[in-house]
């Protein structure tokens, strides 16, 4: 639908040291099409670069990214995502172990707090001496976690400083959005949970931007809808299964169909369905 690349899920390096199957199922399957980069997650520089060598031994990847922007307890506690931001040596570490891999290495991160060893230019400048060719970066501290709002124009000013370095994270939810980026001085932007609101959101962003965009995926009439979610949720089970693919589908029903006449009982609709045959079936009819 437009996506310039894609990036696989966290990915734990160290649960790929452990041979852990579910971990090993999120860096995907080696037929996918496009560009995509691996994103790892880990504490240090030896076992990010033990996990990388692992998943690139799987498939092939475009780049690898490693997040430090997670704020969540669960990965900060064993001290990576966010964690990192706090042991700027480590991070520098971290990118610098993987430019043996000949790949670009990416990183993922916040915007830093006054109690931070480094602000966030300085942290910036670090990781790209260490090897870093772009930096995602969410314009949240890690204490805001996904609360309050994305500071923009702070991520904006430092791509000012980085010229072609930085893309934005960070409220992305309606074309004007990413044009705000762009038009600040970001190299890209990343669409995140404003695709769970609107699967069209990046076509409507390339429409937007002068792109020459399908009709169907900038003004999808009712049916056009139906029948994306249902390409969407047949692929999504295919990887994650019946339980997950249902939780996802229903979880985008509201932005699908939003602003159409009957909105609410084509989801009410969906929502009764407990199995995606039903819900399947009940897409593929008459909604009007």
């Amino acid at each position: 639908m437009g996506a310039s690349l894609t990036h696989t899920e966290m990915v734990s390096a160290i649960g790929l040291s452990y041979k852990n199957g579910k971990t090993k199922r999120l860096i995907g399957s080696p037929d996918e099409q496009g560009p995509t980069v691996l994103q790892l997650f880990a504490p240090d520089a030896a076992s990010s670069a033990r996990g990388a060598e692992l998943a690139l031994a799987m498939r092939s990847f475009d780049a690898v990214q490693i997040n430090m922007a997670c704020p969540m307890p669960k990965v900060t506690k064993r001290g990576a995502g966010a964690a990192l931001l706090s042991r700027p040596d480590e991070a520098r570490d971290i990118v610098a172990s993987l430019e043996k891999f000949a790949l670009p290495v990416w990183v993922k991160l916040r915007v830093t707090d006054r109690h931070s060893p480094l602000n966030t230019e300085s942290l910036c400048e670090s990781l790209i001496a260490a090897g870093a060719k772009l930096l995602a970066i969410h314009g949240r501290t890690p204490a805001q976690r996904y609360e309050g709002v994305s500071d923009k124009e702070r991520v904006c000013s430092i791509a000012r400083i980085f010229p072609g370095v930085v893309a934005a994270s960070g409220d992305y939810y309606e074309p004007s959005d990413a044009i705000t980026y762009l038009d600040g001085g970001c190299a890209a932007v990343l669409a995140a949970r404003g695709v769970l609101r609107d699967m069209f959101l990046i076509p409507r962003t390339l429409a937007a931007l002068g792109c020459g965009v399908p009709r169907e995926f900038i003004s999808p009439s009712l049916r056009e809808r139906a029948d994306a979610m249902i390409r969407f949720g047949s692929l999504y089970m295919k990887d994650e299964g019946e339980r997950f693919g249902i939780v996802m589908v229903k979880r985008m029903l509201a932005g699908v169909f939003k602003g159409f006449p009957g909105a609410s009982v084509i989801r009410q609709g969906c929502l009764e369905r407990r199995d995606w045959h039903g819900m399947e079936e009940f897409l593929k009819g008459d909604l009007a």
